[in-house]
C-alpha cells in the first residue's frame, strides 16, 4: 500500500513540476532568411515593447544564429536584433534572382560588368555575376557563381587599411591578367608571373602598391608579397588605390582561392579562366563591389 501511494506520489509531483520547465532559447546554425512583410522592424529584444533598431524591407536577406519562440535573433546590414519569424522564410524570394544589373546607374558606358555582392559587411562569402550587353543594349547573365572577399567582409574606402583583411566597395577598372603560366587566352593585356617578381606592399616605399622585380628593386621597400604564389595561378588586378595613397591598401587582387582571403576577391579556377577568356577591353569592362543591400548606390 505504501509502495502505491509512493508512486502516486512521485507521478503526481513530475506531472507538476512539468508545468514549469521553461522551454529553452533554440540556438540555431547561421541561416539566411528573407522578410515576407513589406516592413520588418527589427528590435533590441524579442518582443514589441522593444525599441526599433532598423526596419528591413520585404525580400533583404538576413542572417538568423539563434531563435526564441516567435522571435529570431537576425543580422542584417552590420546590425544584430530580434524580428518575428513569422515575417521570416528560409525559400529565396524571385525578386532576388532576378536580373541585378538592370537599372544601375553608374554603368552607362561599359558593356561588361563583373558584380560581387555580399549579404552586408561582415562576412566573407559573396557572390559574384558576370554580365555583358547585347545588340539592343540589355544586360545579358554569363556567369552566376560563388566566391569569397576579405576575412573581415567589405569596407568603404576611407576605412580600408593595410593588412586589414577587408576587401574595398566601390566600382572598378580592371588592370593586368596575370598568371603562373602562359595565357590562357584572354584579350586583356597579360603579364605571366616569374619567381622574381613581387607587388610591394610597403606604405613608406616610393613603389607602394605596384608590381616590381625583386632583383631590381631590392631595398627600395621593407615588405613585398611573393607573386608567385598558387592563389596567383591566374587572376586580374582590381584598380584599387591607383593613386597609391600610403596605408590604404595594396595588391587588390581577383584570383584563384576557396576561403576568405586577406583583401581580394577569388573563386574557383575554372571561374577564374572562363572569366579571363570572356573579359575584352573593346567592351571597358568593370567590376562593382558592394553588399546587396548599397547596390542602388550604383
Amino acid at each position: 500500500m505504501f509502495k502505491k501511494g509512493f508512486a502516486i506520489f512521485v507521478a503526481m509531483l513530475l506531472l507538476f513540476t512539468g508545468f514549469f520547465v521553461v522551454k529553452p532559447v533554440q540556438a540555431a546554425a547561421s541561416v539566411t532568411k528573407y522578410v515576407t512583410a513589406t516592413a520588418l522592424n527589427v528590435r533590441t529584444g524579442p518582443g514589441t515593447t522593444y525599441k526599433i533598431v532598423i526596419t528591413v524591407k520585404q525580400n533583404q536577406a538576413v542572417t538568423v544564429s539563434q531563435t526564441k519562440g516567435s522571435w529570431d535573433k537576425v543580422t542584417v546590414a552590420g546590425k544584430t536584433g530580434w524580428a518575428s519569424n513569422r515575417y521570416l522564410t528560409t525559400k529565396k524570394p524571385a525578386a532576388s534572382i532576378k536580373n541585378l544589373a538592370e537599372g544601375l546607374k553608374t554603368v552607362g558606358s561599359n558593356k561588361q560588368l563583373i558584380l560581387v555582392t555580399s549579404n552586408g559587411y561582415n562576412t566573407s562569402n559573396a557572390e559574384i555575376r558576370t554580365f555583358e550587353r547585347n545588340s539592343q543594349g540589355k544586360w545579358v547573365p554569363v556567369l552566376t557563381t560563388t566566391g569569397h572577399i576579405g576575412k573581415y567582409g567589405f569596407a568603404i574606402v576611407a576605412n580600408m587599411q593595410e593588412g586589414g583583411k577587408k576587401s574595398p566597395i566601390g566600382k572598378y577598372s580592371i588592370g593586368t591578367t596575370f598568371g603562373r603560366y602562359g595565357n590562357p587566352g584572354t584579350k586583356m593585356p597579360y603579364r605571366k608571373i616569374t619567381s622574381d617578381d613581387v607587388w610591394v606592399d610597403d606604405p613608406t616605399s616610393k613603389l607602394y602598391n605596384t608590381w616590381q622585380s625583386r632583383s631590381k628593386t631590392q631595398g627600395q621597400w621593407k615588405s613585398a608579397e611573393n607573386m608567385n604564389i598558387a592563389a596567383y595561378t591566374y587572376g586580374f588586378v582590381i584598380n584599387y588605390n591607383t593613386q597609391r595613397t600610403p596605408n590604404k591598401g595594396s595588391a587588390i587582387f581577383f584570383h584563384i582561392g576557396s576561403g576568405y582571403t586577406l583583401g581580394c576577391t577569388s573563386t574557383s579556377q575554372t571561374n577564374v579562366v572562363n572569366m579571363l577568356k570572356w573579359l575584352d577591353p573593346k567592351m571597358n569592362p568593370v567590376i562593382i563591389q558592394t553588399s546587396i543591400q548599397e547596390l542602388n548606390k550604383y
